[in-house]
């Protein structure tokens, strides 16, 4: 599964034509539980956001996991 980038329209929702959207799961078992995500201009820093995502749905996923 991990990241998915949404560049405008590519999002399906109109409002964010404007808009990027980088995304990844959190898991807990091995089973995906939820999703976080981070909405920023099209001129995103993609080379930064994209491991930043990823390590904080993996974070966010070991902690609840331990919960």
């Amino acid at each position: 599964d991990g990241v998915q980038i949404f560049i405008g329209e590519e999002s399906g929702y109109s409002t964010l034509k404007d808009c990027s959207v980088v995304t990844a799961p959190y898991q807990i078992n091995s089973e995906v539980v939820g999703v976080l995500g981070v909405i920023g201009p099209t001129r995103l820093a993609y080379d930064r956001v994209i491991p930043i995502v990823d390590l904080t749905a993996r974070l966010l996923g070991s902690a609840l996991a331990k919960r």
